[in-house]
């Protein structure tokens, strides 16, 4: 499933020589959600917290788990239930201190407590805890059958930070305090354009320190990010379908992989804002409204595609045999069953950072009229934070946003909370075929999934429409940088020479 772009040699210098004095220039379309890792995103806004704090396993751009921070791990006994993971010997946070298994839970803990967006998706933590000077164990409430998998650098728990950031985590924005390849640099940075870092002096293995230093650039707009990347401004920059023809004619080399699942979120299930959204079948009538073979020829084919259902295809979970079709009469006549045959009003909120000119938030608001529903938009034009404030504060009955996941697992786990569920809606059937499949295993665990799937279109929370690739420009200066299902937002450091991004 990974496009590679060039082969992942050891041979060269930039592999063996323990780093080079060369300059990484990034391009990221928003600012961080927080440089401190415990309040920040995930996906490619990963890219601020990664450089600076290694993950305890870390996820490879084949979408494959490598030793980091824990050099092993396993389950304890049956049932997915317990988790416990040894720890490198000789690293050190960017304070000076060692990396303990108390350190290690401590950091875990503040994670748990800071209730950052990542938080819902590490699944349902009982306890953290040092089993010995290297191990450290983590019990859950349920069973968790993708621990490995949150321990990763997109998804906050396993991103340990130092005593001294977690016992002072205001000073976590100006000063990084983690065990990664850099190490923020504020001196040089300026907030809300330029994220500077440089080589940590103290990493484990500097190999892997590819870089002297590394810049992410904040740029936006699509056209301004294609002349970054072409004159040289930046050696890597998320591409737009709309500017790719272009890219390729430039002699960028490109690398695509499926990612977003744009999603209208349904989220006032009980009708506290928007009393027609009570009603189930309201909520599926919207699902046979959208046209999404028109959307996909709309937006770009060759980068988008309709989506069906909770997963994108290639998930675990994915079921080709369900989905919701464009079917206007069945969305009519299941309105006219709710008691909505002239529709209603509904404000939708939505962002133009990421949906570039709301042209996805338009399009869905437009075929919406034809079953008399009348979307206002109410647009934030400012940054991702601000949107997700604006979607959890429980102002809007709607949104449009999109999800992710390589499984049912990680997709349930991110849903379940934040701004995909702000009114806190729950279903003991959904939640009963989860708590089944996390305790499962191999075949039975997918097809649990795929019920999982079939539940979720029945609730109709969520109301797939699209699903986009990420789109990444890459100079022919650079090599070792790939995508795929499993990891589509590739980060430009790993534990090795190997799994690091090079100069070609």
């Amino acid at each position: 499933m990974a496009l590679t772009l060039a082969a992942c040699t050891t041979s060269g210098s930039s592999s063996t020589s323990g780093g080079n004095t060369s300059e990484l220039n990034l391009q990221f379309t928003g600012v961080p959600i927080s440089l401190n890792p415990a309040l920040a995103g995930a996906g490619g806004s990963t890219v601020y917290t990664a450089l600076a704090y290694d993950s305890l396993i870390h996820l490879s751009n084949e979408g494959k788990l490598e030793p980091d921070l824990a050099e092993s791990w396993k389950y304890v006994g049956a049932g997915n239930k317990v988790f416990e993971l040894t720890l490198r010997e000789g690293v050190k946070f960017a304070s000076g201190k060692p990396l303990t298994a108390e350190a290690a839970v401590a950091s875990m803990q503040y994670f748990l407590k800071a209730g950052g967006p990542l938080a819902p998706s590490v699944g349902a933590v009982d306890k953290v805890e040092a089993t010995g000077p290297k191990t450290v164990r983590i019990t859950y409430k349920t069973a968790n059958p993708d621990a490995a998998g949150t321990m990763d650098q997109y998804h906050g728990i396993g991103v340990l930070i130092g005593p001294d950031g977690v016992a002072n985590p205001q000073s976590l924005l100006t000063k990084s305090d983690g065990t990664g390849a850099y190490v923020y640099d504020n001196a040089t940075s300026v907030a809300g354009s330029r994220y500077s870092y440089t080589k940590n002096p103290s990493y484990f293995n500097p190999k892997a320190q590819q870089f002297s230093k590394v810049s992410v650039r904040v740029i936006g707009d699509p056209q301004a990010v294609l002349s970054a990347v072409t004159t040289g401004q930046v050696d890597y920059a998320t591409g737009s379908p709309a500017t790719a023809d272009a890219a390729e004619a430039a002699g960028l080399n490109i690398v695509k992989a499926p990612f977003f699942n744009w999603e209208l979120v349904l989220g006032d299930t009980e009708g506290t804002i928007s009393k027609p959204l009570a009603d189930p079948r309201v909520r599926q009538a919207i699902g046979y409204a959208i046209n999404r073979d028109a959307l996909s020829k709309a937006f770009g084919a060759n980068f988008t595609k309709p989506s069906t259902q909770q997963l994108i295809e290639g998930a675990d979970g994915y079921d080709e045999s369900i989905g919701y079709t464009f079917d206007l009469q069945k969305a009519k006549s299941l309105m006219a069953e709710a008691g909505y045959a002239q529709g209603f009003p509904l404000t939708v909120l939505t962002e133009s950072i990421l949906d570039r000119n709301t042209t996805y938030s338009q399009a869905v608001a437009d075929a919406l009229k034809a079953i008399g529903i009348t979307v206002t938009l109410k647009v934030v034009s400012t940054t991702v934070p601000a949107f997700i404030g604006e979607a959890t504060s429980k102002k809007y009955a709607a949104s449009i946003w999109p999800s992710a996941g390589p499984n049912m697992f990680q997709n349930y786990s991110q849903v379940s909370g934040g701004l995909f569920n702000p009114f806190g809606h729950k279903d003991a059937q959904l939640d009963g075929i989860m708590q089944r499949a996390s305790a499962a295993d191999g075949s039975e665990r997918t097809a649990l999934y795929q019920q999982a799937s079939q539940r979720f279109q029945e609730l109709a929370w969520l109301i797939p429409l699209i699903a986009t690739e990420n789109v990444y420009y890459v100079s022919s200066k650079l090599e070792g940088i790939s995508a795929s299902v499993g990891n589509p937002n590739p980060m430009p450091v790993g534990p090795t020479p190997e799994l690091a991004w090079r100069k070609a």
